[in-house]
């Protein structure tokens, strides 16, 4: 059932309200009936598809188009015989922007640079020796976007033509799990992959993330961005440029971090990595999101 809340005589739909961000608040505050308190809390229902995906709007991004950056540690493990060894670190940087839309949900478009280390030296890697046949890998580049997809309380929906081939797409939002103010949103999603392009090739990729953060920051009108940290987990199928044809079993990941605003908040060994790999990306990233436009017509 719909939610309204009223300011004079003008109905307004809660889902609108959230979804417009601050802008929609300050536009209840400023209409509102002087003698009635203007609300203080959104007041959302994790429970509800539109409320929990509003929720996970402001604890992944910020509701009103500024970027936020995300950086995450991690190892990749391969699997054989049901037996998990630890292959190589993970440095990951993401930079997303995000803004509403009416009815639909929200336009989400990311750049994330990552970097595979060795685990002893944490130097990153351009080759690989896969520990379990000896092989010499070239290690491509772990480079995504940017690139705009709409999300939605089903979940991700790409564009009509993917920018890495034939793309199969499942994604679940939710569910949620509350205790007191602690809130923790799943961004659930299962890929299969049929492309050329070196870092992806043919496999198949379940991606299970979580987003931690406080109800009452979510809940505060006045937060476009929730302050937010970040677990993941993956089982993927062996890429290519693995040259694990003749190994069997997958391979797993996991990895932590936070949400931050800044650049020089990244971990000193990811602005490192960044700034030598990818230089003129990480000297001005909100320009390189500018390079691709938000497109709502371009998504179902």
């Amino acid at each position: 059932m719909r939610v309204r809340q009223k300011t004079g005589n003008q109905p307004i739909n809660r889902r609108d309200l959230v979804l417009g961000g601050t802008a929609a608040v300050a536009s209840l505050a400023l209409t509102g009936c002087a003698k009635e308190p203007v609300a203080r809390s959104l007041d959302l229902n994790l429970n509800d598809p539109w409320d929990r995906l509003t929720a996970l709007a402001k604890l992944r991004g910020s509701v009103d188009g500024t970027t936020v950056m995300w950086w995450m540690k991690g190892v990749r493990f391969g699997v054989v015989d049901h037996v998990v060894t630890p292959m190589f670190g993970m440095l990951i940087g993401s930079f997303q922007r995000m803004l509403p839309v009416a009815d639909e949900g929200f336009i989400l478009n990311m750049l994330e640079l990552s970097y595979f280390t060795d685990l002893q030296t944490g130097e990153v890697l351009d080759t690989f020796v896969n520990p379990y046949n000896g092989k010499l890998c070239e290690v491509p580049e772990q480079r995504l976007g940017p690139y705009p997809v709409m999300l939605k309380t089903t979940g991700v929906v790409l564009p009509d033509i993917p920018a890495f081939g034939k793309i199969d797409l499942t994604t679940r939002v939710g569910p949620s799990v509350q205790h007191n103010d602690d809130v923790w949103i799943r961004d659930d999603s299962t890929i299969k992959v049929d492309s050329d392009h070196p870092m992806m090739g043919k496999h198949t990729y379940n991606e299970l993330v979580t987003y931690r953060g406080k109800l009452s920051d979510i809940n505060n009108p006045d937060l476009p961005s929730a302050p937010a940290d970040i677990m993941f987990q993956s089982v993927t199928s062996w890429r290519d440029w693995f040259q694990a044809d003749d190994v069997g079993g997958h391979t797993t990941a996991r990895a932590t971090g936070t949400k931050i605003q800044r650049l020089e908040d990244f971990p000193p060994e990811y602005l490192a990595a960044a700034r030598e790999r990818h230089p003129e990306l990480i000297a001005d990233p909100e320009a390189v999101l500018d390079s691709v436009p938000l497109a709502p017509a371009a998504h179902d």
